[in-house]
C-alpha cells in the first residue's frame, strides 16, 4: 500500500474516501469538515481539513531570520508524526464505529510520519498531476 512519490491523493484520499466522506462531505458534514478529494487551491478539501490535525514540523516562518527558517528544532520522541497527532489518537480510540483496517491506519501513519506532505515533487506540472490524483514518476538517479 502506499504511493512512491509521496501522493497525498492516492495515499490518503482512498482510505478517507472508503471510511469518511459518507458522513464528512455534502452541504452539511459533520462538524464543517469537509474531507473529500475535491481540489481546492493547491491542495485538495481534505487535506486543509487533516493537515493542522497532524503533528507535523512548519520549519520556521518564511522571510524570518535565516537561522531559524532553515533549522528544526531538537523535539522529542513521539511529538511529531503520527505519535503526536490528535488525529491518530482520536482513530485510535475510535471515531462512530469507524473501523480502519490495519493497512488504513499505515497510510495514514505513513503520511504524518512524512510530515503531512501533500506532493512528492517541486515540479508544478507533476504536482498538478497529483492534485488530480495522477502518477508521476520517481526522480531520476544521478
Amino acid at each position: 500500500t502506499g504511493s512512491k512519490p509521496l501522493s497525498y491523493p492516492l495515499l490518503v484520499q482512498p482510505v478517507l474516501d472508503k471510511h469518511c466522506v459518507r458522513c464528512h462531505s455534502g452541504t452539511k458534514p459533520k462538524k464543517g469538515i469537509v474531507l473529500t478529494g475535491e481540489p481546492q487551491g493547491r491542495y485538495t478539501r481534505s487535506y486543509y481539513a487533516l493537515a493542522p490535525r497532524a503533528a507535523y514540523t512548519a520549519w520556521g516562518k518564511p522571510g524570518g531570520d535565516f537561522r531559524q527558517v532553515n533549522s528544526e528544532p531538537l523535539s522529542r520522541p513521539g511529538f511529531f508524526g503520527a505519535r503526536g497527532s490528535a488525529l491518530m489518537a482520536m482513530l485510535l480510540k475510535g471515531h462512530n464505529k469507524v473501523a480502519l483496517s490495519p493497512a488504513d491506519l499505515e497510510r495514514l501513519a505513513t503520511w504524518m510520519d512524512a510530515n503531512a506532505l501533500f506532493y512528492g515533487t517541486f515540479d508544478p506540472a507533476d504536482q498538478a498531476r497529483q492534485l488530480r490524483g495522477g502518477t508521476i514518476a520517481g526522480p531520476a538517479l544521478e
